[in-house]
């Protein structure tokens, strides 16, 4: 596990290659069949197999666990992510304002570049942070894309008539694609995500599982 935590560290400042972004000739829309806020996740708590699996030169590293998302009544979020012996690798935070804070860390997780991509990956899984001023429509191959800026980049939202079907972060290249599984309704969470990191050549797999296998 060690290798695994310092080559997925490393990644982060890597120089990295990926295929060019599908979105830079899109004509922007005024209205879309369904407002980008119906997919904002709905829940109290949803637990997920999470395994990532990457590659790093000649070398194959490998790591799972269980990840625990649960939504408080104040509108606060926490994302604890545990091995199945309940050793938690991170516990993240968020208030009702989407503010986020590390409650709880490992010394090898604990990197500025590595936390502030997990912050990312969550944010946009959680639609978190989105500065809604910002948000501008396109239709394209019959989906509805739904772009808002970021600090660097842009996140899309693109779903097929009322149903999620990916996220991606997208720079001058394609930074992060998330896939959505299925879901019970537009708000809940999906019943399995992955999210590719094209640049540190790293995949995140969720499945939800039964919450009541570990209680």
């Amino acid at each position: 596990m060690k290798i695994f935590l310092r080559l997925v560290s490393s990644f982060v400042f890597l120089a990295f290659f990926s295929c060019s972004t599908p979105y830079s000739k899109l004509t922007q829309v005024s209205n879309v069949p369904f407002p980008v806020w119906q997919f904002k996740p709905q829940f109290e708590k949803e637990l997920y197999r999470c395994v990532v699996d990457g590659r790093f030169l000649f070398k194959k590293f490998h790591l799972s666990g269980i990840l625990l998302l649960k939504q408080f009544q104040d509108n606060s979020t926490r994302a604890v992510f545990q091995n199945e012996m309940g050793f938690t690798f991170f516990d993240f935070e968020w208030n009702q304002l989407d503010s986020f804070k590390v409650n709880q860390i490992i010394p090898q997780l604990d990197k500025p570049a590595l936390i502030k991509l997990l912050e990312k990956d969550m944010n946009l899984f959680l639609m978190k942070g989105l500065n809604a001023h910002s948000e501008a429509d396109f239709m394209a191959n019959n989906e509805s894309l739904y772009r808002f800026s970021l600090d660097k980049g842009f996140a899309y939202f693109i779903a097929t008539k009322d149903t999620l079907k990916r996220i991606e972060n997208v720079g001058k290249k394609k930074v992060i694609t998330i896939k959505i599984g299925e879901k019970k309704s537009p708000q809940s969470l999906p019943s399995s995500a992955i999210f590719i990191h094209h640049k540190a050549n790293f995949t995140i797999k969720l499945k939800a599982i039964d919450e009541h296998v570990y209680e």
